[in-house]
């Protein structure tokens, strides 16, 4: 019986490791950085074309807290934070 008990526990965290795989490799932002009216800038980030999670905002510099944040977010969810100088809008859009 605890064969069986341990197989199932091993069996959900594998399922569980392999949701979480697949939710970060299938998000999707789009990020606007509001500077000025004339420099403005907006980006796509899509998580299948980095190696780890949230790996767009981790080379920008975002903080630990700001991280959270965004990992936390859900589908169709806008965050702004206010990063350095400038202000950042995030939706997740998938």
């Amino acid at each position: 019986m605890t064969s069986s008990l341990s197989s199932k526990t091993y069996l959900s965290k594998l399922k569980n490791y392999f949701s979480d795989l697949l939710d970060f490799q299938s998000r999707i932002w789009v990020v606007h950085i509001f500077e000025d009216s004339i420099t403005d800038q907006s980006f796509v980030v899509n998580e299948d074309a980095f190696k780890e999670p949230l790996e767009w905002m981790k080379k920008r510099d975002y903080q630990s807290k700001m991280l959270d944040r965004v990992d936390k977010m859900k589908i169709s969810q806008v965050i702004e934070i206010q990063f350095e100088d400038k202000m950042h809008r995030l939706m997740r859009v998938k």
